[in-house]
């Protein structure tokens, strides 16, 4: 008997895609789902069953049996969780959505590719990549592994995009740019220009916003911090918005947002909460640029002029390019 193994039983669209390719091609005997969460199991996802943790893989027939990783909210989580899925030795299948016309393309032999997208004659699509509903991957565009490309974003003609990119829902990329290894392409954006590895692209156009900060060593830091000003009430406002988004009963001034547990949707929450509380400007770039309660509170507690930038000059600021702390930039509707 054939299994399928569908690992991440959060994404309910991964196992449709699975039941629509099985009704077509007969490949197996059965459809499970392996999940971590101890609370799912025993529960069913569109008729499949949950049957247990990852490690139900070390059991599996090496021959016949195969897998797919469902993980798709971040690409960094994604290949965590693929690295510890190959550990098992169990194959891994492609699903490609029947109604998909991938003639003159070429696919690895483990891709995901879901209804309503089109790929491009002469478009590649590398290892462990996935492609969403809607998304166009354009003619002689190449996708290397361990990609995501999120529901209708749109790869035009000759896109090339490294290893790990993330692209997020219904952002553009126009002909021949290049996108670096790890980078990341925030929903809804037109990027216009190539993208260096491990930035971030956000915005229309997109503005780039860089791995690695500049000058942050200790003297830098200090000398930041002697000569800054911070309005106490601000800063209590801000770190107030992080407790509620994040949950948490306190949080520490000098903690990376992205770094204990944000993403942009929860980012653009706090931004919210903290542009209420103190009547000024904060937006999702902001979070962005200051990633932590200190820094976002030396911003908004030295910027002069009234508290709402006007259009204009706030147009103008989010045209600079930044560089600061970057983590996984994630489209509101993907699925997880």
């Amino acid at each position: 008997m054939s299994t399928l193994f569908l690992c991440g039983a959060g994404n309910s669209e991964g196992v449709r895609l699975a039941l629509a390719v099985e009704r077509h091609t007969h490949r197996w005997d059965r459809i499970l789902l392996l999940d971590d969460d101890p609370a799912k199991i025993g529960r069913r996802l569109l008729g499949v069953a949950i049957v247990g943790a990852a490690e139900v893989l070390a059991d599996a027939d090496k021959v016949r049996d195969q897998a797919v990783n469902l993980v798709t909210r971040t690409c960094e989580r994604r290949d965590r969780f693929q690295q510890r899925l190959d550990a098992f030795g169990v194959p891994f299948a492609s699903l490609i959505h029947p109604a998909v016309d991938t003639l003159g393309a070429t696919l690895a032999p483990d891709v995901t590719v879901y209804g309503g997208a089109t790929i491009g004659s002469e478009a590649s699509i590398g290892s462990h990549s996935v492609v969403f509903m809607g998304a166009v991957i354009g003619h002689e565009s190449s996708v290397a592994s361990g990609c995501v490309v999120a529901a209708n974003a749109v790869l035009n003609a000759r896109v090339e995009l490294g290893d790990r990119v993330y692209v997020g829902a219904n952002a553009t990329l126009i002909p021949e740019v290049h996108v670096g290894a790890g980078a990341t392409i925030g929903a809804g954006s037109a990027v216009l220009q190539d993208v260096p590895a491990g930035a971030t692209a956000l915005g229309v156009p997109a503005d780039m916003f860089l791995v690695h900060e500049p000058g942050t060593g200790a003297e830098h830091r200090a000398a930041a911090t002697a000569a800054s000003f911070v309005d106490v009430d601000v800063y209590q406002a801000i770190a107030h918005a992080w407790q509620e988004v994040l949950s948490r009963d306190q949080v520490r001034g000098d903690e990376n947002f992205f770094d204990v547990g944000g993403t942009s949707l929860l980012a653009a929450r706090v931004a919210e909460k903290a542009r209420v509380a103190t009547g000024r400007a904060v937006g999702l770039l902001e979070m962005f640029r200051f990633p932590t309660v200190r820094r976002l509170a030396e911003h908004l507690s030295s910027s002069s002029g009234p508290p709402q930038l006007a259009a204009a000059s706030r147009r103008a600021e989010q045209r600079r390019v930044f560089h600061g702390t970057r983590r996984d930039l994630l489209s509101y509707a993907d699925p997880a």
